[in-house]
């Protein structure tokens, strides 16, 4: 495996690092990660025992008998209808990646569970997969072989050299992690990101006065919510917290970026199974929903459940924080 370590520095001194066949050691000698079946360890495994870890550990970046990853299972309706819808939302983000570069950064990659994701490294030569997760990196390795770049790493602390990267792809993952720590990977995805580059976070806000207006929608034509049942067989036993904040939160804080909001999917996977059929009616419900997304876009991400913020930085972009 070939690291790129022109690309690369040391999460704590910030120095390059460079590679000794079997670690990545900082150049000022101060510190020196494992690298062991092409991943690269930045985190003590001791230390960092979070409960999103933990979960995807045990349950997360496991597949079942058919072939799903817990996370698919947990976090997404994975019916024939919504998932389709679901899908399309994936790839209509793909239109972002389409000038490729060097190195795409997927910040919180997992084994990049669904195969729209893994389109959006077409263009670039390499996918540079960071996660909290080794076991869910191995997997991720099988589907890109040398084309990747593995690290075991904290999305806060970003062991990745400012102004590196070509593009920057992150799903659903911001906010897991704890709510003071989020504004801080929003400025590490920043910071790693080439003047003229693009960085694509799926987000979910607190807040969905959308959603809850179609909600009142599918009421008048579903009645009262009726569940989906979960599969007990593979049903996933615990998922790790999630810490949204509002709109109003992001908008008032002081981004060194420009962004725009514009929407992933307006609603989310409880309404799915809750208000959207798997036949006909579900579809054209769920085609209603992609329409209104096309029309009105920053209404819709600004009001629906999950966003997708765009972070563009200018070529003359002279505010990086190192």
């Amino acid at each position: 495996m070939h690291f790129p370590t022109e690309i690369l520095r040391c999460p704590r001194t910030q120095s390059a690092l460079k590679f000794d066949g079997t670690r990545l050691v900082s150049t000022d000698g101060a510190s020196s990660y494992p690298v062991i079946d092409d991943i690269a360890h930045f985190l003590d495994d001791q230390l960092d025992a979070s409960q999103t870890r933990s979960f995807y550990e045990k349950e997360g970046w496991k597949r079942a008998s058919d072939g799903v990853f817990g996370d698919t299972r947990a976090f997404m309706d994975t019916r024939e209808v919504p998932l389709a819808f679901s899908r399309k939302c994936i790839r209509r983000l793909n239109t972002h990646f389409q000038h490729g570069g060097r190195f795409l950064l997927d910040a919180g990659s997992g084994p990049i569970a669904h195969e729209e994701y893994l389109e959006f490294g077409a263009h670039f030569e390499r996918r540079v997969c960071v996660d909290l997760s080794a076991e869910a990196l191995q997997v991720a390795r099988g589907k890109l072989g040398e084309r990747g770049v593995y690290l075991q790493a904290d999305l806060t602390s970003l062991p990745i050299q400012t102004g590196s990267v070509d593009a920057v792809t992150c799903n659903h993952v911001i906010y897991q992690i704890p709510a003071d720590q989020q504004a801080a990977v929003f400025k590490e995805l920043w910071r790693v990101l080439k003047p003229g580059g693009v960085a694509v976070i799926v987000y979910w806000w607190r807040d969905t006065p959308l959603q809850w207006r179609l909600e009142r929608l599918a009421r008048m034509f579903v009645g009262q919510s009726q569940p989906v049942e979960s599969d007990k067989s593979s049903a996933v036993v615990s998922t790790p917290s999630h810490f949204p904040h509002s709109l109003e939160w992001f908008e008032t804080q002081d981004w060194p970026f420009r962004y725009q909001i514009e929407p992933f999917r307006v609603i989310g996977n409880p309404f799915m199974r809750s208000y959207v059929s798997n036949g006909w009616a579900g579809k054209l419900f769920l085609e209603g929903v992609y329409a209104l997304q096309q029309i009105a876009p920053s209404y819709c991400g600004r009001y629906g459940q999950m966003p997708a913020i765009v972070l563009r930085k200018d070529d003359s972009a002279d505010r990086e924080a190192d």
